[in-house]
């Protein structure tokens, strides 16, 4: 995971200058080569650069370029589409972590070789046959709109009184986004909300043991599974919000509940408080990953979306690295993990802000151009 954020950027500035098709099958490739090399390793070492090949391989094939194909796609309904999308991830989990677990039972040689196979299965043949990198490429425009031909542009300019207009989208570009305030608390938001996301889930299994609460033992592990498992709902649920009050809004009531389920998991006293904290904080947990490309979209435009998106990856990734280590050291420190969480009640409530006052910035006249 740790891999994927940091080649973030570089897959960024890839997807901008080859298209996300293009990466894509290079990443299946890659991590389906790395997933069935793994089957062959016989010392610790292999474990480490293999894996390292793997994480190089899915940022290819993983949540940059596929942003950007979604926000080439879509403009009217790109939070719904995101949402289906990202959607796949919780689906995913849902359906190959059994299978592996019983692929594992057979042994792990084999678990990795039919992890490669299906690697390469449900990427490179769906992607090399169906997907365009932009609409203009199948003689369309985003959301499935006909394109105006001259002639239409003609009628249309010929009545009186009528007048044909584009959208103009800012040319924005990795180095004049870095240079907008909204840009770094748009990074800032993502990555302590990274740190706080990672931190609870790494310590909820922890934490809930130690309640003395009768059966939280027996509860405790699966609570953790449907944390993650109804992430899957709040992934479509905020990307549908973000096209009905903006990403960014949408976004600050995503880490609000989170922050809610913190809340109600420091005051739980009963079995049944723990599914209420399931419910929701696994809901608004669902939201982030689908959220951070439409509010890089909504915030900088799709002309270098890759590239300014790759930050934001980075800088989500390096948080939930950060994390667990956070929570582990304070609770170390403090004996106690009321301190820790008390910590990621205040890291919520500075990503909140921070998305509050990132508000989408402007580019001299000059840097405008008309689209279409």
């Amino acid at each position: 995971m740790l891999v994927i954020g940091l080649t973030g950027p570089v897959a960024g500035r890839l997807t901008d200058r080859y298209g996300p098709k293009t990466l894509i099958l290079s990443g299946a490739v890659i991590s389906g080569a790395g997933l069935m090399l793994l089957s062959q390793a016989t010392e610790i070492w292999h474990l480490y650069v293999l894996y390292l090949v793997v994480g190089i391989g899915m940022s290819g094939a993983g949540v940059v370029p596929v942003g950007a194909a979604i926000s080439n796609w879509f403009t009217r309904r790109r939070g719904t589409a995101m949402g289906i999308t990202t959607a796949g991830i919780a689906l995913g989990a849902l359906l190959i972590v059994p299978l592996t677990d019983y692929l594992i039972s057979i042994s792990w040689q084999t678990a990795f070789l039919v992890l490669g196979v299906i690697n390469f299965i449900l990427i490179i043949p769906p992607v090399m046959l169906v997907m365009k990198t932009r609409p203009e490429d199948a003689g369309l425009l985003p959301d499935g709109a006909a394109p105006l031909d001259e002639v239409t542009i003609a009628e249309m300019e010929a009545v009186p009184g009528a007048e044909v207009s584009f959208d103009v989208e800012p040319q924005w570009t990795v180095s004049k986004a870095m240079r907008s305030p909204s840009y770094w608390l748009m990074v800032a938001a993502f990555f302590l909300g990274g740190t706080a996301i990672a931190g609870i889930l790494q310590n909820e299994v922890t934490f809930l043991e130690a309640m003395p609460i009768p059966g939280i033992a027996a509860v405790a592990a699966i609570a953790l599974g449907f944390t993650g498992g109804i992430g899957g709902l709040g992934k479509l649920a905020f990307g549908y919000l973000a096209d009905k009050i903006s990403s960014k809004y949408a976004a600050i009531l995503c880490f609000s509940l989170q922050l809610v389920g913190v809340v109600i998991l420091i005051v739980t006293q009963s079995v049944a408080m723990v599914w209420v904290f399931v419910v929701v904080f696994g809901f608004a947990m669902g939201g982030n990953i689908t959220l951070q490309p439409l509010i890089t979209g909504e915030l900088f435009g799709t002309k270098s979306f890759g590239a300014i998106f790759g930050w934001v990856v980075l800088a989500g990734a390096v948080g939930a690295a950060l994390g667990p280590v956070l929570m582990g050291a304070i609770y170390d420190a403090s004996g106690s993990y009321s301190l820790a969480f008390t910590t990621v009640l205040v890291i919520y409530a500075v990503a909140i802000a921070a998305l509050f006052f990132a508000r989408r910035p402007r580019l001299n006249a000059g840097d405008a151009v008309t689209a279409g």
